[in-house]
């Protein structure tokens, strides 16, 4: 039942986003939040280097940018900037990468027998 009141509240949100469109309401909400998971998943399966500080930062930064875009755009849509969410999905993955890179670099690796070659 609660549910059910908070998706009837949350319809003049989709309304005002997206013009009404559930379906590209839908993707841009997934193009916020899915691009730093994707970013440290395939960063630490292909690079050894890739730790736990770098993950952790990484998807904390990728998880507030991608707030800081979404946010806006559903309060107050004529703030957002014209760039496409699909194609800010794309920068998000970037700079969550460049971030996973540079806090793995500037943090001690990971011991030799924690990781495993495939």
């Amino acid at each position: 039942m609660c549910i059910v009141c908070v998706s009837i509240c949350w319809i003049p949100v989709v309304q005002a986003a997206q013009s009404g469109q559930l379906f590209d309401y839908i993707q841009s909400v997934s193009s916020y939040l899915a691009p730093p998971i994707a970013s440290v998943f395939l960063l630490a399966v292909f690079m050894k280097r890739v730790n736990e500080k770098g993950a952790f930062w990484g998807l904390m930064g990728g998880l507030l940018m991608g707030l800081c875009r979404m946010l806006p755009e559903f309060c107050c849509p004529f703030l957002v900037c014209g760039i496409h969410y699909l194609h800010f999905a794309i920068i998000l993955f970037f700079c969550t990468s460049v971030l996973v890179l540079l806090v793995s670099l500037c943090t001690p690796p990971i011991q030799e027998q924690h990781v495993s070659d495939f």
